[in-house]
């Protein structure tokens, strides 16, 4: 752990000597956040399909087999997969329909499904996969849906694929972030954004996020994430909402207008659920209208 926790303070010294000199008054810096990318749902010869934007594979062994309601004995493997459109409840979905396929070719039953804990009605695009991954020698390379999931507009995701599977070792990464006007968020939207805000980019990791050794994500967070904007300015967050209810969403409240085209996350700050920090990266920023429910 002194490890991490010297990788943590590294980052944190690194982002603010990169942020310090361009911050302005209003919370904005001149600093250039790169290149992004994002996932979106597309058209395939005129049928809708649904995609797999991640699958990672999160704890070895870390998941207590009844948590959600999994009625597993023992400790297990946990996977979190997101899509591109959200599922509909209730919660726990049959594990039947995914298959995780190894290096090897083999092939891994999932012993419970479930869109818990990100399951509020914005959500529900993270479906948390259970069973027995983790192989030293043959390490899980993909996921397939292989049954009918049924997504809220009604496509069936059957047939979806992913053939990368993020390792064990690897820290969080925002794997989608959402642009909403604070008028319209989905019901169940959060109401934990100040008055004042404008704007609500909400996104969502690959796997559950806190503050590094499992602290809450605090100030350092805000600070440390910026927002690139069309206009070329960059901004931090006024406040940070939904990051405290142990999954892979974060709200960051934005109290100035403007079209968000990329957000950026510090070195160091965000730690999954494994113990591993999430390195620097930027995702581009997708207006929620432009994205199927």
């Amino acid at each position: 752990m002194a490890l991490k926790n010297s990788t943590f303070v590294m980052g944190i010294m690194t982002w603010a000597l990169l942020t310090a000199c361009n911050l302005t008054s209003d919370g904005t810096t001149a600093q250039d956040t790169g290149r992004a990318e994002g996932g979106r749902t597309t058209l395939d010869g005129g049928t809708e399909r649904v995609h797999l934007l991640s699958a990672f594979f999160g704890l070895d062994n870390g998941v207590p087999g009844l948590l959600f309601g999994c009625e597993l004995f023992g400790l297990q493997d946990g996977m979190p997969i997101v899509l591109d459109r959200r599922i509909p409840l209730p919660s726990l979905l049959d594990p039947s329909v995914f298959v995780v396929h190894h290096a090897s070719g083999a092939e891994s039953p999932v012993r419970c499904a479930t869109l818990a804990p990100a399951d509020e009605a914005e959500e529900r695009r993270t479906i948390l996969l259970v069973g027995e991954f983790a192989s030293d020698d043959d390490p899980p390379v993909g996921v397939t849906i292989v049954g009918t999931l049924l997504t809220d507009d009604g496509v069936d995701a059957k047939g979806t694929r992913i053939e990368t599977v993020v390792p064990l070792a690897a820290g969080p990464s925002i794997v989608l972030a959402e642009h909403y006007l604070v008028s319209e968020l989905p019901t169940g939207g959060t109401d934990e954004c100040p008055a004042n805000t404008d704007h609500i980019i909400k996104t969502t990791w690959e796997g559950g996020v806190s503050g590094p050794a499992g602290s809450d994500i605090d100030e350092s967070h805000r600070l440390g994430t910026t927002v690139k904007y069309a206009s070329g300015e960059v901004r931090v967050a006024t406040l940070l909402a939904d990051a405290f209810d142990n999954d892979n969403h974060v709200e960051f409240c934005m109290s100035a207008p403007g079209e968000p085209v990329a957000i950026t996350a510090g070195s160091g700050l965000y730690e999954d659920p494994n113990g591993d920090l999430n390195v620097l990266h930027t995702q581009v920023v997708t207006d929620a209208h432009e994205l199927t429910p």
